[in-house]
């Protein structure tokens, strides 16, 4: 019999500031789904205790809006960063999977899931290009899921 993989999957961000909320409303969708194969986390932003959590897992998801992509979403395997960055305000993905491997010498399979985000300012709904985006990335997510035995290959 074949051992469970066991997935986390992060939805990062401020759900104040309009499309930053993404991350948090991907998690949302998919408790709402009831989808996930997965243990899902909802965070503002990621601190050193999330070294702690994913050592025990297999596969871990870092879900966040971004500006700087040029498709509606994107997915990419990621790794331990070299050095170990953090702020008072925020610390990589990266970083976590870094310190995760420093203190308890185990690092996931980790990707980085971006979502195309337009609108930044005070409110709570997303606009509606971010929302487009997220339905797409919530279907490619979902289909992962089915299947996250083949994210360790």
């Amino acid at each position: 019999m074949q051992k469970e993989i066991k997935v986390l999957i992060y939805g990062i961000g401020n759900p104040g500031r309009r499309d930053d909320g993404l991350g948090p409303r991907l998690i949302a969708r998919l408790q709402e789904e009831g989808a996930a194969a997965a243990d899902l986390e909802i965070r503002y932003q990621l601190n050193i205790e999330e070294a702690l959590k994913i050592k025990d897992y297999d596969v871990v998801v870092f879900a966040d809006a971004s500006k700087e992509i040029d498709s509606s979403w994107k997915f990419r395997e990621i790794g331990p960063s070299e050095t170990i960055a953090f702020t008072t305000h925020e610390m990589s993905p990266e970083s976590v999977l870094a310190l995760s491997q420093e203190l308890y010498g185990r690092t996931p399979k980790a990707f980085a899931l971006a979502i195309k985000g337009y609108d930044w300012e005070m409110g709570e709904s997303l606009s509606e290009e971010a929302e487009k985006n997220l339905s797409q990335a919530l279907e490619f997510l979902t289909d992962f899921l089915k299947s996250p035995r083949m994210a360790l290959k």
